[in-house]
């Protein structure tokens, strides 16, 4: 019977009372609150550092393929692909499949770039758009800045952040919302400020997804979900 007695004893000892499970949810809801803000700091990182890997290889691509283009020769920079009949809307070489004036000759450069990025316009970047010294500019007084990449803008999705390159370093702001990076001046519309010098821009359009989403073709300054400047910091809330 005393046997009996204890068994029962031991097992009320092991059951939990209301307020002890109680104290035990609210110690588990402050534990997920300070843990949520550094997943979700944690994710976005992840994001950035995986748009940052891929946007670099976009630049190595961009730049070989701007060498083997105007390894041509000088007529190379009178031909539709290196835009010395115009370019876009706005001024830009049109190398994606989004706009009714892109030539053939255009989209196949576009291409290149994406194979050696080993994809195709089925898993292209969302956005890719890279910027070389402008030909109007630099023709006649240095050559090589023609094919140099000084710029990148590259988003790997719809729901990704964007990454710049601009001259050298790599941010996640929208350049052209700072003057002292990059502006319009004159006839240019894109010009990279280094150290008190210009680089004026002639830019290129290897991907532009957002047309085919959002059916608009404006994707530099708009607030429209499309933009890169929506993409970018503080604007991207994905």
């Amino acid at each position: 019977m005393f046997k009996r007695i204890r068994k029962t004893n031991h097992k009320c000892r092991q059951a939990f009372t209301l307020v002890e499970l109680i104290v035990v949810l609210i110690i588990l809801a402050v534990i997920a609150a300070m843990l949520v803000p550094a997943l979700t700091g944690y994710i976005k990182r992840a994001k950035k550092g995986k748009a940052l890997t891929g946007a670099d290889t976009a630049r190595v691509a961009c730049q070989a393929i701007m060498t083997e283009l105007y390894g041509l020769g000088p007529g190379a920079m009178t031909n539709d692909a290196s835009g010395g009949t115009g370019g876009g809307s706005g001024g830009d070489v049109r190398w994606d499949t989004g706009n009714e004036n892109n030539t053939a000759e255009n989209i196949a450069w576009g291409d290149k770039v994406l194979k050696l990025m080993d994809c195709d316009r089925d898993n292209a970047p969302y956005m890719l758009i890279f910027g070389v010294g402008n030909e109007g500019y630099f023709k006649d007084k240095d050559l090589n800045a023609c094919y140099t990449v000084y710029y990148v803008a590259y988003v790997p999705t719809n729901d990704s952040p964007a990454v710049f390159y601009v001259n050298g370093e790599w941010i996640y702001t929208y350049p052209k919302d700072n003057n002292e990076i990059m502006k319009a001046q004159g006839d240019y519309k894109n010009i990279i400020v280094k150290d008190g010098k210009y680089i004026p821009l002639r830019l290129y359009v290897v991907s532009q997804r957002a047309t085919k989403k959002f059916n608009q073709d404006n994707f530099w300054t708009t607030n429209d979900p499309a933009s890169l400047r929506n993409h970018a910091e503080p604007h991207f809330k994905g």
